[in-house]
């Protein structure tokens, strides 16, 4: 995908954004659009002659008035930081359309939940993972956190055109991110992970279900998983002879029926359904998006979990 395409399509959602009609994409509860859900947090002191007056809280220095002063030593903003994980493994980038493809989803949810959280003035990091952890950019406001972070993504997809054709790319490890974020974060945040989740549907990589637990009961329950889904990927036009499918993250090529495809397709669902299960009880919510009409999903999909909390 060209850069400046991509800017363009990032800058067509800001606009969506900003007249007000997608702010359904807030993850956490927010009073007003300028303060977020975090809590104002101070430590209060006695106050010294020669310290600023303004530092002084007099709610709470009238009642020892005049024998005691008391000021306020520290605040922490109202804010809710927003950490989006992103997969960046070789199936994200694979496409049977581009216009509809994983990775234009993904961008796209970048940019929905990246700017939503700027519009409520929520700080916004990014970690991108495929074998491990290839970026973290630490929370940060402005909306050119989120239009690096896309150029940075760019970059991985490039990377993987260049070496799609070798024997074996890179398979998603989405516990490396987990185990980067539970030592990195150290308050409460809103998490997405972005992923298609295909190595661990296949079998081929295991979740640490513990690793998630317990990273989404130090949020307040507030990590969340969206299923990046191509419903294209076996559409095949015929529905006989035999179809080569390359694995990309293993580099294993499989000779399949085409006949085959719809029910390849279905035990693919199934096992996707079992993971959300497993998620759930771990304390992530999940929903499957695909791209099209993926932004009214996403809004109805915060919506009723917001309904539900």
């Amino acid at each position: 995908m060209e850069v400046e395409n991509v800017f363009g399509e990032l800058e067509e959602v800001k606009q969506e954004i900003f007249r007000g009609k997608v702010t359904n994409f807030q993850i956490a509860e927010h009073p007003s659009r300028f303060k977020g859900a975090g809590f104002e947090i101070h430590t209060t002191n006695r106050w010294r002659p020669g310290e600023p007056l303004s530092n002084v809280d007099w709610n709470l220095s009238l009642r020892t008035w005049p024998k005691e002063i008391y000021k306020i030593d520290r605040i922490e903003t109202r804010n809710a930081p927003v950490i989006i994980m992103a997969d960046v493994s070789s199936s994200i980038f694979v496409e049977i359309d581009r216009s509809v493809s994983r990775f234009r989803l993904l961008l796209h949810l970048l940019g929905g939940l990246g700017f939503t959280a700027n519009y409520f003035h929520d700080p916004v990091g990014v970690v991108a993972v495929s074998g491990g952890v290839e970026f973290y950019l630490r929370p940060r406001l402005g909306q050119g956190q989120i239009l690096f972070a896309a150029k940075l993504l760019l970059e991985q997809s490039e990377k993987f055109e260049k070496e799609k054709e070798r024997a074996a790319t890179k398979k998603s490890g989405l516990n490396s991110a987990l185990e980067m974020l539970l030592s990195a974060l150290r308050r409460q945040c809103s998490i997405v992970i972005l992923s298609d989740f295909n190595s661990e549907i296949n079998g081929e990589l295991e979740i640490d279900f513990k690793m998630v637990e317990t990273l989404s009961a130090l949020h307040h329950w507030n990590v969340l998983a969206i299923f990046l889904d191509d419903p294209l990927e076996f559409a095949w036009r015929s529905g006989s002879g035999v179809v080569k499918v390359k694995n990309v993250e293993t580099g294993q090529i499989e000779k399949v029926k085409a006949s085959r495809a719809e029910q390849i397709r279905q035990d693919f669902t199934e096992k996707r359904e079992i993971l959300r299960q497993r998620l759930a009880k771990a304390g992530v919510d999940s929903t499957v998006l695909s791209f099209g009409d993926h932004f009214n999903q996403l809004s109805q999909f915060l919506s009723e979990r917001r309904a539900t909390r």
